[in-house]
């Protein structure tokens, strides 16, 4: 593992997401599961229960593909890198309506930016020689 740049970022980031959303859980209390306006985290971030599940599922998957060959972490760096880089587009779009069921604010978009930039660096630029082979 500790050779491929996808396995060890896709575990890192994985790590970050799965405590991220569980200390969502710390303070979201009182906070409706899909509420709009969520709860800062860090004084700093918008979460609300869904985000926080959200958080813990893609944290997992992650770590699961970083944990399992080259190849799923390459393929889920640059799936959720995109699929971040698409929710930080929708998420400008969604702070302060009645969709916005993440609860998202401006920090939020932030994060969701720069971990798309990093899983997408990673995940198209690193390992080219993806196989099934475990590193």
């Amino acid at each position: 593992m500790t050779r491929s740049p996808n396995r060890i970022f896709g575990a890192i980031v994985g790590a970050f997401f799965v405590l991220f959303g569980l200390l969502g859980f710390l303070v979201t209390t009182g906070v409706e599961f899909f509420a709009t306006e969520g709860a800062l985290l860090a004084d700093v971030f918008s979460v609300n229960g869904f985000h926080n599940v959200v958080h813990i599922i893609v944290g997992a998957a992650l770590l699961l593909a970083a944990l399992s060959n080259r190849a799923a972490a390459r393929a889920l760096n640059s799936a959720l890198g995109f699929a971040f880089l698409v929710l930080g587009f929708a998420g400008l779009m969604l702070v302060g309506s009645a969709y916005n069921v993440l609860a998202l604010n401006a920090a939020d978009n932030a994060l969701h930016f720069g971990a798309a930039v990093i899983l997408l660096l990673v995940g198209i630029g690193a390992d080219k020689r993806a196989t099934g082979v475990s590193a």
